[in-house]
C-alpha cells in the first residue's frame, strides 16, 4: 500500500497519545498521604512522556474491529466514540498498559538488570527514588493495571476477563518476564544463538505489543480472524519495534532516544546487529515489514493504520 498518501500516521498518534494522557492520571492514586513517595515514585516515569505506542495500539486493534477507515479517522473518528461504554473500557485498558510498560522501564533500569541512568531523557526512577522504592513502584504499577482493568464496567466485564488473560499472557511469565531472563541469562553466559535471540525479542518485546492490539480487538467484540489477526500483526510490529531499537542502540544518539546509548554492547548484551551485523538487521526488519504489510493488505482500507504505523516503526529515530 501506498498508504502514507492516504493516512495522516501523526495526525492519528497525536490523537490517541492525547486521548491515553487525558486518562491515565485519573487513573494513578494521588501523591497523598503516608504512602506519598510511592505514589510520586510511580507518576515519575509515567510523567516523563514516551510515544504510549503500546496503549495506542489497544485504540487501534479496537478501530481495526469497528473497520474504521482513513476518512473517518482523518475525521477524528475513533471506535470508543460510538459507544461511552466502549470509551471507558478501552482507555483503562489502554493506561492499564502504559502503567504494565513503565514498569518494565523502571525494572529494567535497576542495577540489578540493565543498571541505566537515564530513561525518557530524565534520570531514571531509582537514580531519583532508590533502588528500593522504585522497584516498590514498578511493583505498584504493574498490580494497579490489573485493578484498573478491573474496573471496566457493564456490559464489557466478561470481555475484561479475556483482556486480563491476554494481557498476563504477553507481561508475565511466558511473556515479557521470561524474555528479560533470557536476556540477562545470555548476558552472563556471555552471548547465545539466533534462536536464543528470537525468542528473547519475542517476549521480552512483541509479546506486550501483541497483546496490546488485541485487547483493543477483544473489548470491541473482534471475532476470532480478527482477533487472529491482531495477534499476529501485533507480535510482527513488536518484533520491528525491538530490531529497529537494536540498531539504534549502535546508529542512534543519546539526544534522539532520551536514554544511553552503546548500552548493548557495552552489556553484552543478544542482538542482532551484535550477532548478525547492522546490514542482517536492516534485512531483518524489512522482511517483518513485508510480512506485517502482506497481512494487512488482504484486510483493505481499514488495515492501512496499522499498516503505515509498521513502516513508521522501521524509520524511526527514537
Amino acid at each position: 500500500m501506498d498508504s502514507n498518501s492516504l493516512f495522516n500516521l501523526q495526525d492519528y498518534l497525536n490523537r490517541r497519545k492525547g486521548l491515553v494522557d487525558g486518562h491515565l492520571f485519573g487513573y494513578v492514586p494521588p501523591c497523598e498521604g503516608p504512602a506519598s513517595t510511592l505514589f510520586e515514585a510511580m507518576r515519575y516515569t509515567l510523567e516523563a512522556g514516551g510515544k504510549r505506542l503500546r496503549p495506542i495500539c489497544v485504540l487501534a486493534g479496537a478501530d481495526f474491529v469497528m473497520g474504521l477507515e482513513p476518512p473517518e479517522i482523518e475525521r477524528g473518528d475513533w471506535a470508543g466514540s460510538r459507544d461511552p461504554g466502549l470509551a471507558d473500557a478501552l482507555l483503562r485498558a489502554a493506561c492499564a498498559v502504559e502503567m504494565i510498560h513503565t514498569y518494565s522501564l523502571i525494572h529494567d533500569d535497576l542495577p540489578c538488570m540493565d543498571d541505566d541512568d537515564l530513561r525518557r531523557g530524565l534520570a531514571t526512577c531509582h537514580k531519583v527514588y532508590g533502588e528500593a522504592m522504585a522497584l516498590l513502584a514498578g511493583d505498584a504499577l504493574l498490580t494497579h493495571a490489573f485493578f484498573t482493568i478491573g474496573q471496566i464496567g457493564d456490559p464489557f466485564k466478561e470481555r475484561a476477563l479475556d483482556v486480563v488473560r491476554e494481557l498476563a499472557d504477553g507481561s508475565g511469565a511466558e511473556g515479557m518476564v521470561a524474555g528479560q531472563a533470557v536476556d540477562l541469562i545470555s548476558e552472563r553466559m556471555g552471548g547465545g544463538t539466533e534462536s536464543h535471540l528470537e525468542f528473547i525479542h519475542r517476549r521480552k518485546t512483541a509479546a506486550l505489543f501483541r497483546a496490546s492490539l488485541t485487547v483493543g480487538g477483544i473489548l470491541a467484540g473482534g471475532n476470532a480472524h480478527d482477533l487472529e489477526t491482531l495477534r499476529s500483526v501485533g507480535e510482527t510490529v513488536g518484533l520491528i519495534f525491538q530490531v529497529t531499537d537494536d540498531i539504534l542502540d549502535v546508529e542512534g544518539t543519546e539526544e534522539e532516544l532520551g536514554k544511553t546509548t552503546g548500552r548493548d554492547a557495552e552489556l553484552g548484551k543478544l542482538t542482532y546487529p551484535g550477532l548478525l551485523g547492522l546490514e542482517t538487521a536492516r534485512r531483518r526488519s524489512s522482511e517483518l515489514l513485508s510480512k506485517a504489510e502482506d497481512i494487512l493488505q488482504a484486510c483493505g482500507p481499514r488495515g492501512i493504520p496499522l499498516s503505515v504505523l509498521a513502516g513508521k516503526i522501521t524509520q524511526r529515530r527514537n
